[in-house]
């Protein structure tokens, strides 16, 4: 096949909203998903294998001369017309995503036992000089849109981990926890040494408190907590902040 000349890169690009992902990776998506769902038995996993890889791409050349399935190259090129002296017609990308005409796949598809079909480099070409009607096309460096690719499931949005906001500065949640234990005589909080119930401390409620603040206090600044204790005056140990 001649070699065709080089279409000016793209000057806009692809919409970044789309998943767009590689021709090989695209067929490796396509055929793992017939390989995984196939009813037929056969002999041997590398028959099994090459049965899915035929059917991925028949199924997605299907999608792309039906226009159902966008593909986005890097240089592309695409005429026809009539050696008899005929208008040429020539073939831009599709708006708004840069996208490569229906057109463009079914000639291919028509050719396809002498057009050059490369889907792990994502190039085609293709070139037909019959009957005096010709046409010539390329497309490489070719992308296709994840969310129409047959047999592929959509990507599920996976949960933030971090939800956002800062992280907490401070474990409000022990801070209140020690406040307890300390204040009620015992390291759980929930019992006296003599078995009754915390809230019969003969200690005046106020007074042990205020003993179990200044604990904290304490224990907060030998650890580099001072603005935990600055804090106290302003916020009570017990409230739980809205910025945590």
């Amino acid at each position: 096949m001649h070699s065709l000349p080089r279409a000016p890169k793209a000057s806009k690009q692809a919409d970044p909203r789309r998943d767009w992902i590689a021709a090989r990776e695209a067929l490796r998506l396509v055929s793992e998903a017939y390989a995984l769902h196939d009813i037929v038995e056969h002999e041997t996993k590398e028959k099994q294998q090459r049965a899915a890889m035929v059917r991925a791409t028949d199924a997605l050349m299907r999608r792309l001369t039906e226009g159902t399935l966008l593909a986005c190259p890097v240089w592309f090129r695409f005429v026809q017309g009539n050696r008899d002296g005929g208008a040429e017609h020539v073939f831009h990308l599709r708006e708004p995503d840069r996208t490569i005409d229906a057109n463009f796949w079914r000639t291919l598809q028509r050719l396809r036992s002498v057009a050059e079909i490369d889907w792990i480099a994502g190039d085609f070409s293709f070139e037909d000089n019959d009957a005096g009607v010709y046409a010539t096309g390329f497309a490489s460096g070719v992308k296709f849109d994840r969310s129409a690719l047959p047999a592929v499931d959509r990507l599920t949005p996976k949960m933030a981990t971090n939800p956002g906001g800062a992280p907490r500065r401070w474990d409000w949640d022990g801070a209140l926890l020690h406040l307890a234990a300390v204040a009620h005589g015992s390291r759980d909080g929930l019992f006296r040494d003599d078995g009754k119930d915390p809230n019969h401390s003969t200690t005046s409620p106020s007074a042990t408190g205020k003993a179990a603040i200044d604990e904290w206090d304490t224990k907060a600044s030998s650890i580099g907590g001072h603005a935990l204790a600055k804090k106290r005056h302003g916020l009570s140990p017990w409230r739980r902040s809205s910025n945590g």
